[in-house]
């Protein structure tokens, strides 16, 4: 018999501005339906573009933080500070 595998969502809640997100999907109507993956994902391809940002809003840096632990993302070894 075939092992079956759940897969569950992270409690991660997503806050309700998320600018730098929206900054560097500018040709996306609408990053809020992304998933967390696909979040995560957009975050670290265009992490380089972080400095178009005078300061990271805290509740997204926050955000940020729980998704790269959550994924284990190599995000984790920038120090997250607004």
């Amino acid at each position: 018999m075939a092992e079956t595998i759940t897969l569950t969502k992270p409690a991660i809640p997503i806050p309700a501005k998320l600018p730098f997100l929206e900054l560097i999907c500018w040709d996306t109507k609408d990053v809020y339906r992304l998933t967390l993956q696909e979040m995560l994902n957009t975050y670290e391809r265009k992490w380089d573009y972080k400095t178009l940002v005078n300061k990271f809003d805290e509740e997204e840096l926050n955000f940020i933080k729980k998704l790269a632990q959550h994924y284990k993302s190599w995000l984790l070894k920038y120090e997250f500070s607004a």
